[in-house]
């Protein structure tokens, strides 16, 4: 009898807890969700009749580790843009503010879709004040409700478990940013580039270069490439210090001002310059394309037709076209790339 008395006890002690989860603060923190899926809740980047001043604007760079893009346009407004060909899913923005130690994470993007882009108020404006940080700790972020956070103050990231998320973001490795440029008659003298390049150019160049960088980002690719035979432009052949210097030069290109060429299939030199022809922009997602890109990045680099970082040469008909080519047929046959015609969104630039 005693113990079913410790029993009832026990029970009623327990039934009668404080219920505090209606409690002022006491509600779970919880990640705020929104979706960039359609015209009625996003815009457009890229699409058929876009202005070329805003197609190719120094605003439209990216960094290709962030392919999704997140940029502070003013203390309570920010831009979102997907900058790749596919929609993204289960996304995680975080937000780092200058001072705290840890990302916050700022909402969720259910979906955004292919080139998708928005621009917004920060969560923090309206009735959301209370975060969790990338610990699950959570943050008062209410001093900020109406002044908002100095542009200078804050930086942005994504981060999510998708298979398409984890690629996108292993290209964080190169310190490539990306625009699209109409280049001109002027601006070389032989005229071999596209004038006035349209939206579908610059949407298959956003899928082939994200799927370049994806190739370079590869540990596999770097291998391939520092064994492989490869002469310098003294048709010396490279010590493996000197291949490893050289791939991570490409690795660490700063900018890629993207074009489309005509009557060539490539072009590449300082400064950023990279361009190739429509049959290669078409053509990547089934065939190795490294015969002409790595070719041209080669240039950027500063290497003539003299090494084989341009073109194979002796010893062996080598060179880093052919090491980057066997690795990118090997990523086509294993479907492995980021971006593939199964999920690239406009099957008419195909």
């Amino acid at each position: 009898m005693r113990k079913l008395s410790v029993l009832v006890l026990i029970a009623a002690l327990f039934s009668c807890k404080k219920d505090t989860s209606k409690d002022p603060g006491s509600t779970p923190v919880t990640t705020v969700e929104y979706s960039f899926d359609s015209d009625a809740n996003s815009g457009l980047m890229f699409k058929d009749g876009e202005a070329m001043d805003i197609m190719t604007s120094e605003s439209r760079r990216y960094e290709i580790g962030k392919v999704l893009r997140v940029k502070a346009i003013d203390s309570v407004t920010i831009e979102v843009a997907n900058f790749a060909p596919v929609d993204i899913q289960d996304a995680t923005i975080l937000l780092t503010i200058e001072g705290q130690a840890k990302p916050v994470k700022l909402f969720k993007i259910n979906k955004i879709r292919a080139h998708g882009v928005k621009e917004m108020k920060y969560p923090f404006t309206g009735s959301t004040t209370r975060f969790l940080n990338t610990d699950n700790k959570e943050v008062d972020l209410s001093q900020y409700k109406t002044s908002g956070i100095a542009t200078s103050k804050v930086s942005f990231d994504f981060t999510g478990e998708t298979d398409l998320i984890k690629k996108l973001k292993s290209l964080a490795k190169l310190k490539w940013t990306i625009k699209y440029q109409d280049y001109n008659p002027t601006d070389n003298p032989s005229d071999n580039w596209k004038d006035n390049i349209d939206a579908k150019d610059v949407r298959r160049f956003s899928g082939f270069i994200i799927n370049m960088a994806y190739l370079f980002q590869a540990d596999t690719t770097r291998r391939a490439f520092i064994n492989e035979p490869i002469v310098d432009n003294d048709k010396v052949v490279m010590t493996t210090e000197q291949k490893s210097t050289a791939f991570q030069q490409l690795i660490d290109l700063p900018k890629f001002n993207c074009g489309v060429v005509v009557n060539v299939s490539g072009l590449g030199g300082g400064g950023g310059t990279f361009g190739v022809a429509n049959h290669v922009l078409n053509d990547y997602l089934t065939t190795d394309v490294c015969f002409i890109a790595v070719h041209e990045m080669g240039h950027m680099i500063g290497y003539s037709h003299s090494s084989s970082m341009t073109y194979p040469s002796d010893p062996g008909n080598r060179g880093a076209v052919v090491a980057t080519g066997n690795v990118y047929k090997l990523m086509l046959s294993q479907d492995a790339f980021p971006i593939k015609k199964t999920n690239y969104y406009k099957a008419t630039d195909l």
